[in-house]
């Protein structure tokens, strides 16, 4: 297990791309790592954006965890809120919005889950195929 905590961080999301690519590596992981770091920075951008909307009442950090089997790699992301995370359709206009399209794209899958007594986790699937 890998795990990386991030506090409102100007280059948090260029941190969470090194760490993830980083991390893969030492794991032999390299035929996922693109697609995972992507994956990543789009999942702390999005936690950073919208799990730390109050941090007076929520001080929790961000924590990017990553998990690992002989095939199969997990890159969870928790934040304080508990709000769910909304998959929106591409507006290809507007600037921002598409973040869980992107995980979408790249991860075998994704999902979240609420934490107990406060916050969730937002996480991608990866297979060592790539996807």
């Amino acid at each position: 297990m890998a795990v990386h905590e991030f506090h409102r961080e100007s280059l948090a999301a260029r941190t969470a791309r090194h760490f993830t690519i980083d991390v893969l590596h030492t794991w032999r992981m390299d035929d996922v790592s693109d697609d995972a770091a992507l994956a990543v920075c789009e999942l702390v951008t999005n936690a950073l954006r919208h799990g730390l909307r109050h941090p007076a009442i929520h001080p929790l950090p961000v924590r990017l965890l990553m998990f690992r089997s002989s095939h199969a790699l997990l890159c969870m992301v928790t934040d304080p809120s508990n709000d769910a995370p909304v998959l929106r359709e591409p507006d290809y206009v507007a600037e921002t919005g598409r973040g869980l399209q992107v995980v979408a794209g790249v991860s075998r899958m994704w999902g979240w889950a609420r934490l107990r007594p406060v916050g969730k986790a937002v996480w991608a699937g990866f297979t060592a195929d790539g996807r």
